[in-house]
């Protein structure tokens, strides 16, 4: 009887799941083109610290370190910022950085997102992982806060090579060991299953060649690694870090076999074959960018210092420690600049890097398509 039970509710689940993609798609894909542009956001990207304790050749983000800690915005004031009426419609968020386990505050912020935000349905935390002990803390005690409230949560760690190799990349002594005690303490912590862990590589000059070995650790190691392209980006520090951050022609071909690669792999990776294979695609032959982006169908990103962003290659938009954070987002300056230049120059070129739920339902035809017949 309890199997039956077991099984019953197993079922109801997979058909929650079903009909929830199904009313997504439909939600995102009748919704009027200019829809976009007047309504508020419904997830948002939180940096909560741009302090890091790595020194990675390929981001810079740690050289504002100095400026970003005397400018960070306290938790009182994150309280104050978030109240304002442009959130209120929040079903996700990343914490990112920066490495937000800098922050003494990280569970509190948690806490804060959680009471703040009662449509909250998910919530991701990218990390380098160390410190490895506090990391490993935060993440317990944030997985059993989300779990009270019936929040996903999930974990991305930083790896962008295996072993020692790996140091060179991230600027700092022993980062490969000091990572992968972190990743033990965090499956160690993660028995019951209550949040999802994976590893997120970012492709690079400086892994190129060895990516083939990355996926096989994960596999070993039964860790789940997502693989993103390097990106250029003024508000990432590295602009001047291009040689180290952006794929050389003649390592175009290595990339693209990879990509391929992946996007054959449809039962390992589902959604995210379709991504690979697309990225492949822009790659290769220049192709526009034809998937969803969560930003561009309602995000937002507010920094550690209040700025605003539309998305990861927006211009700064305003200080919501000085104005209203709607006041900016549907400010008529910034909509021309969102419509004009970031839907119609910078979108069609800006590589998938997510496949996150939001961006599922928009695409669902199209996932299912690739999976069946592509």
């Amino acid at each position: 009887m309890r199997k039956g039970h077991s099984s019953g509710r197993s079922e109801f689940r997979r058909l929650s799941h079903l009909f929830e993609l199904g009313g997504g798609f439909l939600a995102a894909n009748l919704r009027r083109p200019r829809a976009v542009l007047e309504r508020r956001p419904d997830s948002m990207c939180i940096f909560v610290t741009y302090r890091c304790n790595m020194r990675c050749r390929m981001c810079g983000i740690w050289t504002q370190e100095e400026r970003g800690a005397a400018n960070e915005l306290s938790g009182e004031e994150f309280g104050r910022v978030l109240s304002d009426p442009l959130f209120s419609e929040l079903k996700t968020i990343n914490i990112n950085g920066g490495e937000p386990n800098l922050r003494t505050d990280l569970v509190d912020l948690a806490a804060l997102f959680v009471e703040k935000f009662p449509r909250l349905k998910a919530v991701s935390l990218n990390s380098n992982g160390l410190p490895a002990q506090a990391c490993a803390r935060n993440v317990g005690r944030m997985a059993e806060l989300f779990h009270r409230h019936n929040v996903r949560f999930s974990v991305s760690i930083s790896l962008h090579r295996v072993g020692p190799e790996f140091d060179g990349i991230a600027g700092i002594p022993d980062a490969y060991s000091k990572v992968k005690e972190s990743l033990n303490g965090l499956k160690a912590a993660n028995r019951d299953g209550g949040f999802y862990l994976g590893v997120n590589c970012v492709i690079t000059p400086l892994n190129i060649r060895s990516l083939a070995e990355m996926l096989e650790w994960g596999e070993r190691e039964k860790i789940p690694v997502n693989f993103t392209l390097g990106e250029v980006r003024d508000r990432f520090s590295n602009v001047g870090l291009a040689s180290d951050v952006q794929i050389p022609e003649e390592e175009t071909k290595a990339l693209i076999d990879f990509l391929r690669t992946l996007g054959r792999k449809k039962r390992a990776y589902l959604q995210h074959a379709l991504r690979y294979d697309h990225l492949a695609d822009m790659a290769e032959r220049g192709a526009k960018r034809a998937l969803a982006c969560h930003y561009a169908m309602g995000g937002v990103i507010l920094g550690s210092d209040g700025l605003l962003y539309y998305c990861k290659s927006s211009r700064s938009i305003g200080d919501a420690r000085v104005r209203s954070a709607e006041e900016i987002y549907f400010d008529e300056e910034n909509i021309r600049y969102r419509r004009d230049e970031l839907f119609r120059t910078l979108c069609p070129v800006c590589p998938p890097n997510t496949y996150n739920l939001a961006e599922v339902k928009k695409d669902l035809l199209k996932i299912l398509g690739y999976l069946a017949w592509g």
